[in-house]
């Protein structure tokens, strides 16, 4: 029988992270800042001229609009990170999340694991930029089985391209991570719990859309 949630150990990434809600409070202050620093200048006379006055209340406005928004952001925060996407990894396979629920796809039905990532081709890189950098990195799992059922709840993460590997399916399960240490973690579960099917990282298929795209 398989289990209905992934292990106490297991190694995860999620958008939600609670990772993530130092940079959310990192806004809260960096806002908070900023916008006492305005509201100051106008309590202390430091705008001289009407014009002045004015841009300085633009811009304070907007610095209370950043603030505002942060400090919502850092009170439902806590709250909505359960119900964002995200993957899990232990040893019984990898575990998909979606509002609260995790859909489990055993180890005996992935034929590999890997992370992809985009590269502007070579056309769209100007001499320096930044473009031509590896981004978008994407934990993918390749399924053994073609296709999934009409209402499976992994076909939110399903996409099908050309696969890195002849061997491998052109099916996966395609998960982006946001920050590096995301990926090297899942990588490490993946070979601790099936070193055989990890792949490694590879270069997806550019899209129109760029990193902009799945």
């Amino acid at each position: 029988m398989l289990p209905t949630a992934p292990a106490p150990d297991a190694v995860w990434s999620r958008y939600g992270d609670k990772r993530h809600l130092v940079f959310v409070l990192a806004g809260v202050l960096v806002f908070g800042g900023l916008t006492a620093l305005g509201i100051n200048a106008f309590v202390s006379g430091d705008f001289d001229s009407g014009t002045e006055q004015v841009i300085g209340g633009i811009i304070t406005g907007f610095l209370t609009l950043g603030l505002v928004f942060c400090g919502y952001a850092a009170v439902t925060f806590p709250a909505r990170r359960h119900r964002l996407p995200g993957v899990a990894v232990d040893a019984a396979g990898v575990w998909w999340y979606r509002e609260r629920a995790a859909t489990l796809v055993p180890w005996p039905d992935i034929a590999g694991v890997g992370v992809g990532y985009l590269r502007a081709p070579a056309a769209a890189v100007a001499g320096g930029s930044s473009l031509g950098r590896r981004r978008n990195f994407a934990f993918e799992v390749f399924l053994r089985v073609p296709g999934l059922p009409a209402r499976s709840v992994l076909r939110t993460w399903a996409a099908t391209e050309p696969p890195p590997v002849p061997s491998l399916p052109a099916d996966r399960l395609r998960f982006v991570v946001i920050t590096g240490g995301d990926r090297h973690d899942l990588q490490a579960a993946v070979q601790r719990h099936a070193p055989r099917l990890w792949v490694g990282e590879y270069e997806r298929e550019w899209t129109r859309l760029g990193a902009f795209g799945k």
